[in-house]
C-alpha cells in the first residue's frame, strides 16, 4: 500500500508543480499591475493638486479683479492696464505672422532654386548617359547586320561535306551572339540609369538655410523697432511693455478723467498703425539698413547680437540704401528689452 501510495504521489506532483508555477506568474503579474496603478494613481494626483492650485490662483485673481471693478477709478485703471496688453499681443501677433510669411517665401525660394539646380544637374547626366548610349546602339545595330549575313551564310551551306564551312560559320555566330549579348548588357544599364534619373525628383529641406533665417529674423526685428516708433505716441510701446511685465494692481494710469483719455489715445494709436498703408515699405527699409549694421557672434547664429541694435532710427531715407535721416534715436534695443516677445517669434 505504501509503494502504491508513493507512486500516486509522484503521479501528481508535476500538475501540482505546473499550478504552482501557474500561481507564482499570476501574482507577479498582479504585482506589476499593482504598482503600475499605483505610478498612474499617483501622477494623477500630482496633477489634481497642480490644478487644483491653478484653480485657486484663478480664483484669487478672479476675486481682485472683482474688487477692482467694484471702485469705478480702479476698474478704469484696469481697463486701461488690459487694453495695453492688448497692444502687446497685437504687436506679438504682428511679428508671428510676418515671421511664418516670410519663411514660408524663403523656403518656397530655396526650392525653386534647389529645382533649378537639380533639373540643370540631371539634363548633365541624362546627357551623359545618352552619350554613352548613342555608340553602344549603333554597336548593336552593326552586330545585328553581321549576325544576319553570318546565319544567311550559313544556310548556304547545307551539304554534308560543307561542314567544316558550316562549323567556321557557326563559331563567327556564337561570337556574334557573345558580343551581342555584352553590348545588350551594357545598354540596359544606361538604359536602367536613365529611368531612374527621370524618375528621381527634389526632396524639400526641413528647413531653411542659415541666410535666409537672418533675412526672416532682420525684417521681424525691424518689424519690432517701427512698432515702437509707430507707437512712441504718448509712450504707448513703453507702458505696454510694463502692462506685460506687471499686474494689474501695480499699475495706476490716473484718475477716471485721465484714464478715459489714455484709452481714446491708445485706440487711435492702434487705428492709425492698421491704416498705415506704407508699413512693408518701411519694413523693408529698416530691414536693409539692420543688414548693413548688424553683427553676429559666430556664424552659424540667426539672431544677431543684441548690442548691434541698441537704438532705433526714428527716420531712414528712402532707395535701396537706407541710412538715418537725421540724428533722432530711440533709445529701445527690442532684443535686449524683449519687445513684443520677440524671441519666441525669431528663428533659430
Amino acid at each position: 500500500m505504501a509503494s502504491i501510495a508513493q507512486q500516486l504521489f509522484f503521479r501528481r506532483k508535476p500538475a501540482e508543480d505546473e499550478r504552482l508555477l501557474q500561481l507564482f506568474w499570476n501574482r507577479a503579474e498582479l504585482k506589476r499591475e499593482f504598482a503600475r496603478l499605483q505610478r498612474d494613481r499617483d501622477g494623477l494626483s500630482d496633477q489634481l493638486r497642480q490644478q487644483e492650485g491653478a484653480t485657486l490662483r484663478w480664483q484669487q485673481r478672479l476675486e481682485q479683479l472683482e474688487g477692482l471693478l467694484a471702485d469705478p477709478e480702479r476698474a478704469a485703471n484696469a481697463a486701461v492696464f488690459f487694453q495695453l496688453r492688448g497692444v502687446w499681443q497685437y504687436c506679438r501677433r504682428r511679428l508671428a505672422r510676418l515671421a511664418r510669411e516670410l519663411a514660408t517665401r524663403q523656403q518656397e525660394a530655396e526650392l525653386r532654386r534647389e529645382t533649378a539646380r537639380f533639373e540643370e544637374h540631371r539634363k548633365i547626366a541624362l546627357a551623359s548617359i545618352e552619350q554613352r548610349l548613342a555608340p553602344l546602339i549603333e554597336r548593336r545595330v552593326s552586330i545585328e547586320a553581321e549576325l544576319h549575313d553570318v546565319r544567311l551564310q550559313q544556310a548556304k551551306y547545307t551539304r554534308f561535306w560543307q561542314f567544316l564551312a558550316r562549323r567556321r560559320y557557326g563559331h563567327a555566330q556564337a561570337v556574334l551572339d557573345a558580343a551581342l549579348a555584352g553590348v545588350q548588357s551594357q545598354i540596359e544599364r544606361y538604359e536602367k540609369a536613365r529611368h531612374e534619373k527621370l524618375r528621381e525628383s527634389v526632396t524639400p529641406a526641413s528647413e531653411i538655410d542659415t541666410g535666409s533665417k537672418r533675412l526672416v529674423n532682420l525684417s521681424v526685428i525691424a518689424l519690432a523697432q517701427e512698432l515702437v516708433v509707430q507707437l512712441e505716441t504718448h509712450h504707448v510701446a513703453q507702458m505696454a511693455r510694463d502692462a506685460s511685465l506687471r499686474q494689474v494692481n501695480d499699475l495706476r494710469y490716473g484718475d477716471l478723467q485721465a484714464c478715459h483719455q489714455t484709452g481714446q489715445q491708445v485706440a487711435r494709436i492702434l487705428r492709425q498703425l492698421d491704416e498705415l498703408d506704407d508699413l512693408p515699405v518701411l519694413v523693408r527699409s529698416r530691414a536693409e539698413y539692420l543688414r548693413r549694421q548688424v553683427e553676429y557672434l559666430r556664424d552659424a547664429d540667426t539672431v544677431p547680437i543684441a548690442a548691434s541694435c541698441a537704438d532705433i532710427p526714428l527716420l531712414l531715407t528712402a532707395g535701396d540704401n537706407p541710412v538715418p535721416a537725421n540724428d533722432r534715436r530711440l533709445p529701445v534695443n527690442v532684443l535686449g528689452e524683449e519687445y513684443w516677445e520677440i524671441y519666441s517669434v525669431l528663428l533659430n
